[in-house]
């Protein structure tokens, strides 16, 4: 498991951490969340958990992937960059393959399919499914595969469902977005894995949900958060 904390992810956690303390004050006086009929503590645990577990994975899967011909300096960069321990992974197992394990992350897979599923049961609806659809593609298409980390994708990705649900659901905003953005963003996570081989440039770890694509989870859950607002 992938056990590395660098000053981006510091400065990530400790932004996210801030802006949670008026998020959550505001759930607490039921001006957020509100209309999703979750009690305002769960809804705050949910937040809080999603963060606290962001660096915690469950193996569920493993195939075999090539291992790419970095340099250390490339190997050092990329660690930093993407806060994942790659010369200790490079050294692992055979010289030419990698032994790569698909991981669900909890704080960023599970938890917010948990929560999603909820909404999406208490409060039905189909333009939900539909912008999904878009969000799936969109998903798709701008994920990449990064050798020696996994699948990246854009941090704003989850930004893409709101105008959508605007304009096809406008009073029940925060809903569409929270479900069409998290299930669009996993399900077309899910659905890039089956572009890599066993002659793509592989990682030790394909993190669902984690290293790569945890922050556009976040944000979504976030964004969605915010759009409940409902002044008493």
């Amino acid at each position: 498991m992938r056990g590395m904390i660098s000053r981006q992810d510091t400065q990530m956690l400790g932004l996210f951490g801030i802006m949670l303390l008026p998020i959550l004050y505001l759930i607490y006086t039921n001006i957020l969340g509100s209309q999703w009929n979750i009690h305002p503590v769960v809804l705050s645990l949910m937040l809080v958990g999603m963060l606290v577990f962001s660096a915690t994975e469950i193996p569920v899967y493993r195939m075999r992937t090539k291992k790419p011909d970095f340099s250390e300096e490339k190997m050092q960069l990329l660690g930093e960059f993407y806060s994942v321990p790659l010369a200790e992974e490079f050294d692992l197992g055979d010289e030419l393959v990698f032994n790569t394990r698909v991981t669900l992350n909890v704080g960023g897979f599970i938890l917010p399919l948990l929560f999603s599923m909820y909404a999406v049961i208490t409060n039905p609806g189909f333009a939900a499914l539909e912008i999904m659809l878009i969000v799936v593609i969109a998903t798709h298409l701008l994920t990449e595969f990064k050798s020696g980390i996994g699948m990246v994708m854009p941090d704003y990705i989850g930004l893409l469902p709101i105008p959508f649900a605007l304009i096809l659901d406008p009073g029940n905003v925060a809903t569409v977005v929270l479900v069409s953005g998290v299930f669009g963003i996993l399900l077309g996570t899910v659905l890039s894995l089956f572009n890599i081989t066993e002659q793509t440039e592989g990682s030790t770890y394909i993190n669902l949900g984690g290293v790569g694509n945890f922050r556009a989870i976040y944000i979504t859950v976030i964004v969605a958060t915010l759009l409940s607002y409902s002044p008493l």
